[in-house]
C-alpha cells in the first residue's frame, strides 16, 4: 500500500507520553522559525520552510515510533490547519478590475493548469502528483498543494517534492521578471498583471514587484488566482471522496471561514488572528515532513520539474501575446 496523505482516523486512540509532548513541541517549534523567517522575508513560504524544517528533523531522528506520533498529530492538526487558513483566504470584488485584466488572470491560470496536466501525460507522471503540480502552479502555490492534498491522497513523497518544485519554479519567475521588465519596457500596470497572474507564492508577488511600486497592485491580482481554491477544492472534493457528492467537513468549514473572514469580519480581527492560522498550518506541514523518507523524495526525478517550468512557462508566453495584442 501507499504511503499517503490522508485524514487520519480521529476515533482512533491518541495516548500522550513525554515523548509525544517533545515531538508536538518540536514540530510546533518548526511552525513558529518558518513564520518568524517569512516576516523577515516574505520570499520564504513558511509553510515549504515548515515542510522542510520536518523533513530535516525527521530524517536525523529516523525514529519510527516518533513519527507514528508526527502521523497521529495530523489527526489534529489537518483539519484544524485547513479550517483556519481560511482566514487568508481573501475573496475579491471582481467589480474592483478591470474586466479584460480578470479575464485574462483566470485564462492564464486556466492555461497554467491544462498544460501541466497535458505535460504530465506526455511524461507519464501519475495523476494525483499531476494535480498537485497543477494547482500548485495555476493558483496558490504551496497552500493550494497542502489544502487539496488531503483530498487526493498523494503519496508522501509526491507531496513534498511538489512543494519543492513549484517554490523552485516560483524563485526562478521572482528572478528573472524584473530583468524582463528592464528589456521589454514593459508598463507598471502591465507588470503588475504579469507578476500576479503567474507568480506562484504570494511573497514572490510582493517582492518582485516592489521595485516597480506595484506591490499591491499585483497582490490584488494574484487575490484572483487564491480565490479558485475555494472552488477547486469543492470540485475536487466531490470528484475524489469515497462518497459520491460528498464533501469533507473541513473543506466545508475552510470555505466558510474565507467567506465569513471576506465579508463580515473586520479587517483588523482577520490580521490579528492570520498569524494563528500561518503557525497551525506550517505546524502540519512540519508534521508531514517529519514523517516523509527523503531518500524517496529523490527518487521523484527531474520529469516533474520539467512539467511546472513548462506549464508556468506556456502560461507566461500566453499572457505575453495577450499583452502584445493589446487584449490586456
Amino acid at each position: 500500500m501507499l504511503d499517503t496523505i490522508k485524514m487520519p482516523d480521529l476515533a482512533k486512540e491518541l495516548a500522550v507520553s513525554k515523548t509525544d509532548v517533545l515531538i508536538i513541541l518540536l514540530l510546533f517549534s518548526c511552525g513558529v522559525v518558518a513564520y518568524i523567517i517569512n516576516i523577515y522575508d516574505p520570499a520564504f513560504e513558511p509553510l515549504f520552510l515548515a515542510l522542510v524544517f520536518g523533513i530535516i528533523a525527521g530524517n536525523i531522528q529516523d525514529d519510527e515510533k516518533k513519527k507514528s506520533t508526527a502521523e497521529k498529530s495530523l489527526a489534529v492538526l489537518l483539519p484544524v490547519g485547513i479550517t483556519l487558513y481560511g482566514l487568508n483566504i481573501n475573496i475579491p470584488y471582481l467589480g474592483e478590475f478591470k474586466p479584460e485584466v480578470v479575464v485574462a488572470t483566470l485564462f492564464v491560470a486556466s492555461i497554467i493548469f491544462i498544460s501541466i496536466i497535458w505535460l504530465s501525460k506526455l511524461l507519464r507522471i501519475n495523476k494525483q502528483f499531476s494535480l498537485l503540480l497543477a494547482c500548485g502552479s495555476s493558483i496558490c502555490g504551496v497552500s493550494a498543494i497542502a489544502i487539496i492534498s488531503p483530498l487526493l491522497k498523494p503519496r508522501k513523497e509526491d507531496f513534498s517534492a511538489a512543494i519543492m518544485i513549484i517554490t523552485a519554479v516560483g524563485l526562478t519567475g521572482a528572478i528573472i521578471y524584473p530583468g524582463i521588465a528592464h528589456f521589454t519596457g514593459i508598463t507598471p500596470e502591465d507588470y503588475a498583471v504579469l507578476a500576479g497572474a503567474t507568480l506562484h507564492q504570494t511573497g514572490l508577488v510582493k517582492i518582485s514587484s516592489q521595485f516597480l511600486g506595484v506591490e499591491n497592485e499585483a497582490l490584488a491580482v494574484k487575490g484572483i488566482r487564491i480565490a479558485m481554491i475555494a472552488l477547486v477544492a469543492l470540485i475536487l472534493s466531490i470528484m475524489y471522496s469515497e462518497s459520491r457528492f460528498y464533501v469533507p467537513w473541513y473543506v466545508v468549514s475552510f470555505l466558510g471561514v474565507a467567506l465569513f473572514a471576506t465579508t463580515y469580519l473586520p479587517s483588523e480581527i482577520v490580521e490579528t488572528l492570520r498569524p494563528v492560522a500561518t503557525v497551525v498550518f506550517s505546524t502540519t506541514l512540519a508534521a508531514i515532513g517529519y514523517t516523509v523518507n527523503l531518500r524517496r523524495v529523490q527518487r521523484v526525478g527531474i520529469r516533474p520539474l520539467l512539467v511546472a517550468y513548462g506549464g508556468w512557462g506556456i502560461g507566461v508566453a500566453v499572457l505575453g501575446l495577450l499583452m502584445g495584442s493589446g487584449v490586456v
